[in-house]
């Protein structure tokens, strides 16, 4: 019998990223026989291995998931995309919980639709847990908000993070910041815009900021609605490959990471990994994965615009450290511990 990898509505961002390691990861360790992948329609699946996967891709729906699950049968069900089987009937599971606006929708700093849309979510995965799933997550603290939020019991969950381990280092460019990120209200945008319009002034030297942002995005964003001084840069390269991110972060010298909310903020990792800087709010998400050059407080446009003006002005500032450790070796044994 095979395992189910069931990673519907999985089709972008740190999710994609994630389930593409998990893909190439089994592929390279002649893993797939064991595995039926059913993947988002919108996801592609890595062209190197297409032939060799077993796959099913279905639209992005409950529906969808429940009529699959009711027609077939697995030994174990994994379900990635931190929604629980749409049935009953499961008795083997364990899901992979890796949003934490699913936690605490009223406190994530979403606007008032998105809540509670989130909070649907919240109640729906909350229907659908049973006592005996196994849950895993990517950080310590998010297994202490699952623990107290969802009541989860420790034991039934792993700290599992994935992540690309792979190191690269380059020459950066002076006074060069990116930020990765979406136009989520969490992201925080509204003040590192005022807080890189007040170091500017403060600072009187160039500074170059870079988002990632979709062009419709930053068209309605305050990046692109917002009079900037003379001497700051505010360039939009879009949503990027895998590739191309590799490249931005080793050109920039800092990532700045204003965010209000992560699960882990793989950017952070990313960053790293990369040789940059890691300018970030001070927030429990972050100490779980990063050691930063410097803190600010994210809620404050003052403070962001303080550590901006401190990262270019000091040339001894601290390199940033990883704190976490890639675990995917981990989480493929556990998963074949179920074949």
């Amino acid at each position: 019998m095979k395992i189910l990898f069931d990673s519907v509505y999985v089709h972008n961002g740190g999710g994609k990223e994630i389930l593409d390691l998990v893909i190439n990861y089994i592929c390279e360790h002649e893993l797939e026989s064991y595995f039926l992948f059913l993947l988002d329609r919108r996801y592609s699946v890595p062209s190197h291995i297409e032939k060799k996967l077993e796959f099913l891709k279905i639209s992005s729906s409950e529906k969808g998931r429940k009529n699959f699950y009711k027609k077939n049968f697995f030994q174990f069900y994994f379900c990635f995309s931190n929604i629980p089987p749409p049935v009953n009937s499961v008795k083997n599971a364990s899901i992979y919980f890796h949003n934490d606006l699913f936690l605490n929708p009223t406190k994530s700093n979403l606007g008032f639709i998105t809540i509670i849309k989130n909070l649907i979510k919240k109640f729906y995965i909350i229907s659908k847990t049973k006592k005996n799933y196994d849950w895993c997550v990517q950080t310590e603290l998010m297994k202490k908000k699952l623990n107290n939020i969802y009541g989860i019991e420790n034991k039934k969950i792993h700290v599992l993070p994935i992540f690309d381990s792979n190191k690269i280092i380059s020459k950066k460019t002076n006074n060069s910041f990116v930020y990765v990120c979406n136009s989520s209200k969490h992201k925080n945008h509204k003040r590192l815009m005022d807080a890189f319009i007040e170091a500017s002034v403060k600072f009187g030297g160039k500074l170059h900021l870079k988002l990632t942002l979709s062009k419709n995005d930053f068209k309605k964003s305050v990046y692109n609605i917002t009079n900037a001084p003379s001497n700051l840069l505010i360039q939009n390269i879009g949503i990027l490959s895998k590739k191309k991110l590799s490249s931005l972060y080793l050109e920039s010298k800092f990532l700045i990471f204003p965010s209000l909310n992560e699960s882990l903020g793989l950017p952070l990792i990313e960053a790293v990994n990369r040789g940059c800087f890691v300018i970030a709010s001070d927030k429990k998400y972050v100490r779980e994965v990063v050691n930063p050059s410097i803190f600010f407080n994210p809620y404050s446009s003052a403070s962001i615009s303080e550590a901006i003006i401190k990262s270019v002005s000091n040339k001894s500032i601290k390199k940033s450290e990883l704190i976490i450790e890639n675990k995917i070796d981990t989480f493929i044994k556990y998963l074949m511990s179920h074949v």
